[in-house]
Formats: C-alpha cells, structure tokens, sequence
C-alpha cells in the first residue's frame, strides 16, 4: 500500500497542512513553509526505531514570535490505501478489521497520533487507528503493538546530505560493509547475467566501480540517529571512493535496469538498496519491508551530471519517495506531475499539485518542454508576468528595475507564451497555485489571446489585475508612440522629421537591428529620461504584478 496523505495540525512550524501524496513526491516552496516541520513529523513518528516517539513541548506550533501562544493540542493523521492485492494479503491480516472502503471503492487505513500539552509542560501522547469521519476503531495497547507492525512494514528513510548528521566511526561499519560489498557485487552479476550478449554488458570491475558509487551516494545522503559523538573519519577504501568512471558506470548499472523491466530485477535493486542502508547503521529492515524514502535536497554538493545518475537510480527504485529541493536542474529531471508546490497561507500551508486530472497529453507535452526542460525555476515563481515574445521579455524585465520593481527578488518571472500558447500556461499556472497577468498586443491574435485570458478569469475576479492589452498593434508600436519614436529613427537611420509612415520606420528599424536590440535601445533610453518616461500603462501593469506576488508571499 501507499501513503496516500498526511494532515498535520500544530506541530512545530506547521499551523496546518494537509498534503495528498503519489509514488512520487517533489516538494518545492519558499524557506517558510514548513520544511523540516514535515520532514521531522513522518522520520520521528514512522522510522524504524525500538520505542514509539513520544511527543515533548517543544513539538507544538506557536505563531513566530509569540511562543506564550504555544498551541495545546496537536495531531497528525497517515492515510494509506490499498495497492491491488493488499486487503488479502497475508502481510496486512492483522489490519482486516481496519480498512475502510472510500468512495472511490478502495480501501484505507488512517493512523492518527495525538498530543495534548498540559500543566508544568507535561505531554500525552496517543495513538488510534480511526475511521473516515475520525472515529477510533483502535487505541491503546493493541494500537501501538500494530503501530509497530505497521512501521515494521512501512518505514520511513530520511536521505540527507550525511554532514548534518552525527557519525558513527567508520570502523564501527567498515567490516561489515567489506563483508557484504562482495554479496552486492555477486547480485549485480545475477542482474546483468542474461545480458552477456549486449555489448554494454559490465565487466567485474566495472560493477564494482558503479556499485562503489552507489555505496558513496549512500554515504552522502544516509542519515542515522545515533548517540555517538563525531569522531575524525578514515579514508575511505579505494573502491568506496567515486571517480568519474564509477559515476558512468553506476549510470550503466540504471540503464541495465530500466532496460531489463521486470519485477525480479527491480527486487534485487531494491535487496541491494536495504543492505547497503543497514551497512550504514540503521536497524535490520523487515524482510516485506517497503520503505518510504524521504530525500531532503538530493542537489546538495553534488555536480548536475551526479545529480542526474543519482536521480535515474533513484527512479528506478519500486519505493515510494517524497524529495524536496529547490534546484532547478532536478525539476528539470522529473514529470511535473511529480512537483507538489508548498505555500505558506493564513493559517495554514497549502499544497498544489496536477493531481489524478493532471493535463492532456498535449498540453503536458508543451508544459514538460516550456516550463519544466526550458525555465525550470520559473515553478518556484509567485507570480508569472506572460507575454507574447522575446522583445517583451527583455524590455518588461528592465523597465520594471526602471521603475524600482525588482522582479527576481519579489518571486515574478517573464514568460514568453508564443511557442507554448497561452491556455496551457494559464491552465498549469491555476493549479500549482502560481499567480499570473497576461500582456498582449493589440493585433488579432491579441485580441485572441486576450479572450483566452478573461476564460481563466472567475466571475469575482477583477480582468484589471490579470490583463493589460496594449492599445497598438505590438509592442514597437506602442512604444514609439509612448515617447519614443527617436530612437527608432536613430535605428533606422532616418531623420527625425522624414515623411514616412510609422510602419515603415519601425519595419526599417528592424532590419538594421532586431526586435529585442530595439527593446533594449528603448530601455536604455528610458533609463537617461527617468522613470516619467516609462509609459503609465506599464507603471500599473508592473504594481498589479508585485501585488499579485505579494500575496503569495509568506
């Protein structure tokens, strides 16, 4: 089964939040949405470890800055619904009394753990299996003793980047890890050993190399809990050392995996995986264990061609995962259905995501190369200020600095629509919870684009704040007709006073330069004037803009 959502309410610096969750989970937002928050409620409540946790004071949400606030109550609920096959599974017997069928027919499981924060700082924790509408089927004793069970079969794996992790010393896992560093190498072998013929079959060495990489990448991200102080590290021995060469072939290794496709191999992946996590300290996992891997920013001081071995492997593992990151060049790696946007709201963290709708093929096929292969970053933006073309691009972005609005640090990226087209755009931005405001010409196809625009508008929003349509043709027009026809001329190599029509300098214009040098000498111009110069029109369109973003800020 799968962890399907988590409902947290006052834990730590989580007021609320309540996150639907898939096979895959990236989780991008701002520092101030409750990262670790969510991080430490699922490792501390479902990892693997001899004792339940029990809550302590320093557990409950209060709003910043006022700790004499502190809430009295806190509670998070996992939900997990079933995969085919699970209700009769003999691993879930124990839960039969448990599940509880949804509207959608499949069946759930709800765990909710409580806290209540009492006299002279003193907590009670519980635990209860629950119904649909919060009702407990299950507490106590025989709760916890199947809470255990569950983890035993669910257990969460928190990857980080091991420095900000206490250390065991290496020669407390040195041994073991030489011990099973053969039995890993002879499971590669078994993998790849109907794959002799292919001429990108592995030789010994090479398996060693990757699987030494694979061991390192492990290093790098494992964190343990444990008691032990730092202690200073060893060098680590050659073949646990990644070179260049070992990175290719651990990427060989992916390839071989994903190419095969069958569920054996992927279980031998997934065999290799808990071993190499128990050599790095953890408790012996269950032998039906599933664990669920929590990857808190997978990028860190690892090259991009790293990042993306690392990312194939990580694709390739039957687990379920939930990463967060905030690198562009991972998004760039994985389906934007995958991205779950964090928001920080009144009261509450909202979460956006595609969800089971998602988009059409075609639209997701343009949104997948636009936005997620070609600007990345811009999932990370507040607002997006779309525009028809490059020449908007370039000359909105510095008339806006221009006139003091700095859209990098207020979270506004320029996006130029014409090759994606608009309604996909406008479509994506709605349900990631991005805000957006659509500037067009005045032409035809304006005019369309325009109308495109006021069809995402609701009834009780205002156009005025989503919509600014230039009162010319195009852009070019538009600004030379704002003030700054000289510079035209002065491009076109023309006279100020010639009598010639205004489509005709601009036409002459373009073809002793380009539209975006043009947009750039125009800028460069309102720069030497001031911002007076700076047409209106696009003075309001730039406040509605900030304001937009602004309320998408924390």
């Amino acid at each position: 089964m799968i962890l399907e959502q988590i409902d947290v309410m006052g834990f730590r610096g989580l007021s609320r939040l309540v996150l639907p969750l898939e096979q895959h989970n990236v989780l991008i937002g701002e520092n101030a949405w409750g990262k670790s928050s969510l991080l430490d409620v699922l490792s501390l409540l479902l990892a693997p470890q001899q004792e339940l946790y029990q809550f302590t004071p320093h557990d409950f949400y209060y709003p910043p800055g006022e700790q004499q606030s502190r809430e009295q109550r806190l509670y998070a609920t996992f939900t997990w619904c079933e995969e085919q096959g699970d209700v009769q599974s003999d691993r879930y017997q124990r839960y039969s009394s448990l599940w509880r069928k949804g509207d959608d027919r499949l069946q759930r499981i709800r765990l909710r753990f409580e806290g209540r924060l009492q006299a002279n700082d003193r907590v009670t924790t519980r635990r209860q299996f629950i119904d649909s509408e919060g009702l407990p089927l299950l507490e106590g004793s025989a709760c916890n003793e199947r809470v255990k069970l569950l983890i035993q079969l669910h257990p969460v794996l928190r990857l980080r980047d091991a420095r900000f992790s206490r250390r065991l010393p290496r020669e407390a896992i040195a041994e073991a890890g030489e011990r099973q560093f053969g039995e890993l190498v002879s499971q590669i072998s078994d993998l790849t050993s109907d794959v002799v013929s292919r001429p990108q079959n592995l030789t010994d060495s090479a398996l060693q190399q990757g699987l030494g990489t694979l061991q390192q990448l492990l290093e790098h991200y494992f964190s343990w809990q444990q008691s032990v102080d730092d202690v200073p590290q060893k060098r680590a021995p050659h073949h646990h050392r990644a070179s260049r060469l070992g990175w290719r072939h651990l990427a060989e290794i992916n390839q071989l995996i994903v190419a095969a496709d069958s569920r054996s191999r992927r279980l031998i992946l997934l065999q290799m995986f808990a071993q190499l996590v128990q050599v790095r300290g953890v408790q012996q996992l269950a032998a039906q264990a599933r664990p669920l891997l929590l990857l808190e920013d997978p990028e860190t001081r690892l090259h991009p061609i790293m990042l993306a071995v690392a990312q194939e492997l990580l694709a390739v593992l039957p687990l379920q995962q939930i990463a967060t990151t905030n690198s562009g060049e991972l998004l760039a790696q994985v389906p934007v259905e995958h991205v779950c946007r964090l928001v920080r709201d009144s009261g509450r963290v909202a979460a956006w995501r595609l969800g089971e709708s998602g988009l059409s093929s075609e639209d997701a096929r343009r949104i997948a190369f636009h936005i997620r292969l070609n600007r990345p970053s811009a999932l990370f933006a507040r607002c997006w200020l779309l525009v028809e073309g490059e020449t908007e691009v370039w000359v909105m972005n510095e008339l806006a600095r221009q006139c003091n609005y700095h859209f990098a640090a207020e979270g506004i990226k320029v996006i130029e629509f014409a090759q994606s087209g608009l309604k996909p755009l406008l479509k994506f931005a709605r349900r990631m919870g991005i805000e957006w405001h659509v500037l067009t010409d005045g032409d035809e196809a304006g005019k369309k684009y325009a109308a495109t625009a006021r069809s995402q508008i609701s009834a009780e929003e205002h156009e005025a704040n989503y919509l600014t349509q230039l009162p010319a043709l195009d852009m070019e027009h538009f600004l030379y007709r704002q003030g700054f026809s000289a510079v035209y001329h002065r491009v076109a190599r023309l006279p100020e006073g010639v009598p010639m029509n205004l489509r005709r300098v601009i036409a002459k214009a373009i073809s002793h330069s380009s539209k975006p040098d043009l947009a750039i000498a125009v800028a460069e111009e309102a720069a030497v004037r001031g911002t007076e110069a700076i047409p209106p029109l696009l003075r309001k369109m730039f406040a509605r803009v900030q304001w937009l973003a602004r309320g998408k800020a924390d």
